[in-house]
């Protein structure tokens, strides 16, 4: 069974009010009342970065809040691609994978936004439902599965800080420091155009092919039958050098 863990998050008026043990605050908001300060993470390490602009500008950050005021939906999908490759890098050292928070009513309108910006798995939810008592937001929680499992539960406010349940395995997934630079002249994100094949791209980023072929071909992306082809083409050793890579696949060097 999912172990859970209580959350308590406030803005940075607030901080002073929340009880010991695992909290979470703002990295971004509509002023100094709301963002947390770099004393304030400080006092409160690992706690939960929560970006509530409603341009969805820190891909740092472990949660996006979508609600009036927030992020919209339309930033839920380009938010959790960024987040979730930042992730990867380890560009903070110890975010968690990309994460959404919404109200009870806004699951159905946030799982859509997602899988029409492509996104079919692999991005978590936090829902606030304070109609839930303490023992049924973590059953929620505990029985939580499939591509957007529900990784917290916000259940009461407390006041000048609110109660959230949280799955304790999201919480300690954390990123490491980031990877040293490939020795190669290129290194970061490249987005397939289906303009070269898997050697052409290898020359232009000025890597071997095998680099490409160890990494993960495609990350929040489409696969479908273009795709498939050319995955079963390279394991089979065929037109690894003039058959072009489906468009729209994301590489990463590190």
């Amino acid at each position: 069974m999912t172990e859970t863990v209580t959350v308590c998050d406030a803005t940075h008026d607030n901080i002073s009010h929340l009880p010991p043990g695992q909290a979470a605050g703002y990295s971004t908001g509509t002023g100094p009342h709301i963002r947390w300060t770099a004393a304030d993470w400080a006092a409160r390490p690992g706690a939960v970065r929560i970006d509530q602009d409603p341009a969805a500008s820190d891909p740092t950050a472990d949660v996006l809040d979508v609600e009036e005021g927030a992020a919209p939906l339309g930033r839920c999908a380009p938010w959790a691609e960024a987040a979730a490759a930042s992730f990867a890098r380890g560009t903070r050292p110890g975010q968690r994978s990309p994460a959404i928070y919404m109200s009870a009513s806004m699951v159905t309108p946030v799982v859509n936004a997602l899988i029409a910006g492509g996104i079919t798995e692999g991005v978590s939810l936090w829902i606030a439902d304070w109609d839930l008592t303490e023992a049924q937001a973590r059953a929620v929680v505990q029985a939580a599965g499939g591509p957007f499992p529900v990784i917290g539960v916000q259940y009461r406010n407390a006041g000048l800080y609110d109660v959230s349940v949280f799955s304790k395995a999201w919480l300690a997934a954390v990123s490491g420091d980031p990877a040293a630079p490939h020795p190669a002249q290129w290194h970061g994100e490249y987005v397939t155009a289906g303009m070269f094949s898997l050697a052409g791209l290898a020359a232009k980023l000025g890597v071997p092919a095998s680099t490409l072929l160890r990494m993960t071909a495609v990350h929040y992306g489409r696969f479908d039958d273009g795709l498939a082809a050319w995955l079963n083409d390279v394991a089979a050793g065929r037109k690894l050098a003039t058959h072009p890579l489906p468009e729209g696949i994301r590489l990463w060097v590190d």
